[in-house]
């Protein structure tokens, strides 16, 4: 039976897809998060679900920053992430905010990949704005966000080689 409170330990790398711009995604990010301590890298498609959303779900940045405030740690991002890779990065504040929880929260983080969303390489004031905001980033661990403009290959793709267990990651890009 599918619960928040259930752990697997076992696994060590993670790839999910989520929306920022919806709240309830976010809040299930967390708690799925919490599911899995001991991530060791962890791959993070943003993307954005057609319209089916309605309006009144698509919280402000100001309460998707409270909400990153205030949520409680999350174990794997805590103590045991050394590999993170944002793919299909659209420089939205709510992402922000999630990468600034990462930033403050992640102790054992050695390398952060953010691959824009490949709309998003042919503008170069959006790289721009990018960079800097990750510049911007204060990690506990010292290091800075790498922010990657080329386009990859799709994430659909990539997940097609998840069952290849001969390799150390089928998420990588």
């Amino acid at each position: 039976m599918a619960s928040t409170s259930a752990v697997i330990p076992s696994v060590k790398i993670l790839a999910v897809t989520v929306n920022f711009d919806v709240l309830s995604e976010v809040r299930t990010l967390a708690s799925f998060l919490r599911c899995f301590p001991n991530v060791d890298t962890l791959h993070i498609e943003s993307a954005v679900h057609g319209f089916s959303v309605a309006a009144n779900e698509v919280p402000s940045v100001e309460l998707h920053a409270r909400f990153w405030e205030e949520v409680s740690l999350v174990e794997c991002l805590r103590s045991h992430v050394r590999k993170m890779v944002v793919h299909k990065f659209r420089g939205d504040q709510n992402e922000f905010q999630f990468l600034k929880f990462v930033a403050m929260n992640a102790q054992e983080l050695q390398s952060l990949h953010v691959v824009l969303q490949q709309e998003n390489t042919s503008s170069t004031g959006k790289v721009n704005e990018t960079e800097d905001i990750l510049q911007s980033l204060w990690f506990r661990t010292g290091i800075s966000g790498v922010l990657l403009v080329r386009p990859t290959v799709g994430f659909t793709s990539i997940l097609q080689k998840a069952t290849d267990l001969t390799s150390d990651d089928p998420f990588r890009f």
